[in-house]
């Protein structure tokens, strides 16, 4: 390799080097190897659909998991904390842009086996619908996720959080704080599988 051809490969070296990263390259490299590449989540991993999630929601979860808001005697909740631990400010909005940009993923989650969806309209109507909305699709001016595209698994594993005590109890987390107040409505596991057998049937 010619001096110049060399010179001209190390600057082109430098300048990548120096360059930031796209927001994508961000997701791919910190947040796809559990939430897939598309963002559509894993069950398996406790790891969310993300697409359908408002990107304020998001910034919001990724500040708690900092700081320590979620259980820690939760595996899921540990996985993700010590997944962004040495991640920055920087790097966190990178990735967080990037999802906004993610086509919507609709995941196909099946009804709770023992889910009434009937029984469970009712119960969202009545518990729910005032926060997170008539169509399940949220309110990010109260806090309230859009729960269209979550998995049965994750939304059931989310509530049983909340009404244990498990998730909702930091002094920061004043939207969380809220659904852990209003979770004690519905304690019993059936009344949640309804409710949840409701919300994934709900298809836009």
């Amino acid at each position: 390799m010619s001096l110049t051809n060399w010179i001209c490969a190390a600057l082109m070296t430098l300048v990548a080097a120096t360059m930031p990263a796209t927001a994508d390259d961000g997701y791919q490299t910190h947040c796809a190897h559990c939430h897939g590449a598309t963002g559509a989540g894993n069950d398996t991993l406790g790891a969310p659909n993300l697409t359908r999630l408002s990107e304020s929601y998001i910034k919001r979860q990724l500040q708690g998991f900092k700081e320590g808001w979620r259980s820690k005697d939760n595996h899921y909740a540990q996985s993700m904390t010590a997944a962004i631990a040495t991640l920055d400010t920087r790097t966190l909005s990178s990735a967080t842009m990037a999802i906004s940009e993610l086509p919507d993923s609709n995941v196909m989650s099946p009804v709770p086996r023992n889910g009434d969806v009937a029984r469970g309209k009712d119960l969202y109507t009545a518990y729910c619908g005032a926060c997170h909305g008539t169509g399940a699709n949220g309110n990010d001016a109260l806090g309230a996720p859009n729960l269209l595209g979550l998995s049965s698994d994750y939304l059931t594993r989310q509530y049983g959080e909340f009404a244990k005590g498990k998730r909702g109890t930091h002094p920061n987390d004043k939207y969380g704080q809220q659904m852990a107040r209003l979770s004690k409505a519905l304690k019993d596991p059936q009344l949640i599988d309804d409710v949840t057998a409701y919300v994934v049937s709900i298809a836009e």
